[in-house]
């Protein structure tokens, strides 16, 4: 797959301006990735290692009591569970970042366009297929601490999971297409 740069003759000034801010607003979005995945690694980091028991036990939906001996090590295993699909959705935006970067630069065809659409659906994928798990394992570990026969096995899949497996299908026929194009751009280019 040749990698296809988009130039435009000066004579037009409307089609120039519109790549112009698609470059702009895929340069923004590229940064936009680095600090949302920035930004949601802290948030989880902050959570586990700051947030109150009660606080943790609310958000669990479980009784506050459960959680009275919180200690470190929990804490560090909680926030190991859940870094699993926030790894995964990490790498995603990586990717992503990856696709914006090309298109900032006009390659809206290429390679690295293609591949980091393809890997961000991946990466959304296996975040949304391991979130029901995460949360099944951290329900077990939060309520370790239960009396006997309350402990909690809770498996949840929500709206939000089904959401971002759409999505992720849906971003991943979208770079399908992409690479088709780009394989008959490559296959006319060598026509000429």
């Amino acid at each position: 797959m040749t990698d296809f740069t988009v130039t435009v003759p000066a004579s037009d000034p409307n089609r120039l301006a519109r790549l112009n801010r698609i470059r702009l607003f895929s340069l923004a979005l590229a940064r936009g990735c680095i600090l949302l995945a920035a930004l949601l690694a802290a948030g989880l980091v902050f959570y586990w290692f700051s947030a109150s028991p009660s606080s943790i036990a609310a958000d669990a939906l479980m009784p506050p009591e459960w959680l009275a001996g919180l200690g470190m090590g929990r804490r560090a295993a909680g926030f190991a569970i859940s870094f699993v699909p926030l790894a995964c959705l990490i790498v995603a935006l990586m990717s992503a970042r990856r696709c914006f970067g090309a298109f900032a630069a006009g390659n809206f065809f290429g390679r690295d366009a293609v591949k980091g659409l393809r890997d961000f659906a991946l990466g959304l994928l296996a975040s949304a297929l391991l979130k029901p798990f995460s949360a099944a394992a951290l329900s077990v570990l939060l309520s370790s601490d239960a009396p006997a026969g309350q402990h909690r096995l809770t498996l949840g899949f929500g709206s939000d999971t089904i959401l971002a497996l759409l999505a992720a299908g849906i971003i991943a026929v979208i770079a399908w297409v992409l690479a088709e194009a780009a394989a008959l751009a490559d296959e006319n280019a060598q026509f000429i």
